[in-house]
């Protein structure tokens, strides 16, 4: 079973090793930990119940009516399972609840599992941004979710 929660400090860690894992340039558990009690932040972390591990983690900031969403990060033996999905589903009910009216990410061009993924949630590719990755030097495929478009 999995339970998703907010970020928190006994879930921190477990987020920072996902991040380690996902992306080689990834969040420091040093700066999830200062999101921690941003209120314009907001992390989520899924659990699988049986053994405690953080398997998925997403999370977005807050800037007035608009949140950009950080790392969508499924551990790789629970991906396909619609943990990305919900914990989108998630943010974007916490979003709506805080006033967010838009939604934008980045996601390396060439994920495209990812960005079928954001694709099938409504989000909309409006340009690539180039060389923004490094790790390998990637350019970035940004996506809007506007208020219109939900």
């Amino acid at each position: 079973m999995f339970v998703t929660e907010k970020m928190n400090e006994t879930n921190v860690e477990g987020i920072a090793e996902l991040e380690k894992e996902n992306f080689s340039d990834g969040w420091s558990l040093k700066s999830l930990k200062e999101e921690i009690n941003n209120p314009d932040a907001l992390y989520l972390a899924v659990r699988n119940d049986e053994n405690n591990m953080v398997v998925a983690a997403a999370g977005m900031i807050i800037s007035i009516d608009t949140a950009d969403i950080m790392n969508v990060s499924v551990k790789e033996e629970y991906r396909r399972k619609g943990l990305a999905s919900k914990l989108l589903d998630a943010l974007f009910e916490e979003g709506k609840k805080r006033g967010v009216k838009d939604f934008t990410l980045e996601v390396r061009e060439n994920n495209h599992a990812a960005r079928k993924l954001y694709e099938k949630k409504g989000f909309v590719f409006e340009g690539i941004r180039p060389n923004f990755y490094s790790n390998p030097a990637e350019g970035a495929a940004i996506y809007w979710l506007r208020e219109k478009e939900v």
